[in-house]
């Protein structure tokens, strides 16, 4: 009988210990949670977007500064921007040898060549660490493109914003002078700018009618005017009657248009195929990409002389300039009509975009494919060799990247933010409930184990 009473007390202790350490989980987690509401970006008001990210990854050409680490050390493999501390990132994008970001607090950042101003500093000296844009007072900046000496800004108040070069009108306020901050671009009344993108010397802007403006160099007919006179204004491209447009790029010297159809249409310099249509026969008006039967396509972007889409079904097409193996398709055989790009089997695109010379693309598994030429390193392989089909961006363990773009020779990556519970939203009644539910049990286990110690046996 004592062993069994032995046995039976070591038991209820067994109970007991069980109850207080479940009950400490409980409380931890608890606590834990209480934590993460109190200093989640989302909970907090004016907080950062949940899109927002700390990291921008870069790689290739850094002779000024353009991978934004502090240093001109070309990289073959991808490094971090040092960004300003407390900084969060929306949007990336990438010009000749100068990057731009916007963050979460609207305002616009630059770095590396600024020979012409388009860093916007209000300066002309290089930078390798990113530096604030001198934005007009009260600008909140939603959107950004590079052009090989200029750059472009999209504010919330649906205008548009330039600096830099402005040798050919590219900065759209009407002269021809230089700018190193920030100016309008001279749009026509009553205009809704929702996105924008930028060339080697002409610009474009998307409005919320859907329609399409240009300015700046139109040597090639890139401005979709029918003409080939520059313009120092925004002018309207020359659409098909009844073309509304969704999306818009712009190549070095030439143009690309989604339609709503899901369609292509490109306008500009057509030396090696650019604009899709079967010939190497330059337009000055908007013309039909021949896409391949079925097509329907979601995202577009140009390089110098080559052309980039992305379809619904996840697949990437590619034609123009194939010279460095830029098109993907395994050869380096020019194509004046859009090839599919050799994916590795089973891999899922969402975004494409095209440097003078190289490619890259997202995946759904938040990889990144590059392709092209990769003479510094810009296909982040950690080698110097051109891959005529897509290769893997040697990332970070645990990256997952949300977009991409490429320079001339260097590229860039948003890295997504680092995950973070439920805590906004419809979500947020239930997290507090179980944070409430785990504190309530943890303390009734803890209360229960020491009421019902087991009195002390005589001796």
């Amino acid at each position: 009988m004592q062993g069994l009473s032995h046995r039976a007390g070591r038991s209820v202790r067994a109970h007991r210990a069980g109850r207080v350490v479940t009950g400490a989980f409980c409380l931890a987690l608890a606590v834990t949670l209480a934590q993460t509401l109190s200093v989640s970006p989302t909970v907090a008001q004016n907080g950062p977007s949940r899109d927002a990210s700390d990291t921008v990854l870069a790689w290739g050409d850094n002779k000024d500064g353009e991978l934004g680490d502090g240093t001109t050390t070309d990289s073959s493999t991808p490094i971090a921007v040092d960004l300003p501390a407390g900084t969060t990132i929306t949007a990336i994008a990438a010009g000749h040898d100068h990057s731009l970001a916007v963050t979460s607090a609207g305002t616009a950042l630059a770095w590396g060549n600024n020979l012409f101003g388009q860093l916007g500093d209000g300066s002309t000296t290089d930078s390798s660490t990113p530096i604030a844009v001198d934005l007009p007072a009260g600008t909140t900046v939603t959107a950004i493109a590079a052009g090989d000496d200029h750059s472009l800004a999209v504010t919330s108040a649906g205008t548009a914003l330039a600096w830099g070069d402005n040798d050919r009108g590219e900065l759209g306020d009407g002269t021809t002078t230089r700018r190193d901050t920030p100016v309008d671009v001279d749009l026509p009344a009553g205009t809704t700018v929702t996105a924008i993108a930028a060339g080697i010397g002409h610009s474009l802007a998307l409005t919320s009618a859907g329609t399409v403006l240009t300015w700046g160099l139109n040597s090639d007919g890139q401005l979709g005017d029918g003409t080939t006179t520059d313009s120092s204004t925004p002018i309207a491209v020359d659409l098909p009657a009844g073309t509304t447009v969704t999306a818009i790029a712009a190549g070095s010297l030439h143009s690309l248009a989604v339609t709503t159809a899901g369609t292509i249409l490109a306008w500009g310099n057509n030396s090696d195929g650019q604009l899709g249509d079967g010939t190497t026969t330059n337009s000055s008006t908007p013309i039909a990409v021949n896409l391949p039967a079925s097509t329907t396509i979601t995202a577009i972007d140009g390089g110098r002389d080559h052309s980039l889409a992305v379809t619904s079904a996840g697949s990437a097409l590619a034609w123009g300039d194939n010279d460095d193996g830029q098109l993907g398709d395994g050869t380096t055989t020019n194509s004046s009509t859009p090839i599919a790009v050799n994916l590795p089997a089973d891999t899922t695109v969402t975004a494409t975009t095209a440097g003078s010379l190289h490619s890259l693309a997202v995946t759904t598994a938040g990889t990144i494919l590059a392709w092209g030429n990769n003479s510094d390193g810009r296909l982040g392989d950690g080698t110097t060799t051109n891959s005529s089909t897509p290769i893997a961006v040697n990332l970070p363990a645990d990256t997952t990247v949300t977009a991409t773009t490429a320079g001339s020779a260097h590229s860039m990556a948003l890295v997504a933010p680092p995950p973070d519970l439920p805590t906004t939203g419809p979500s947020l009644p239930t997290t507090l409930t179980i944070a409430a539910l785990l504190l309530l049990t943890g303390a009734a286990l803890i209360h229960l184990a020491h009421r019902y110690r087991p009195a002390r046996r005589p001796r």
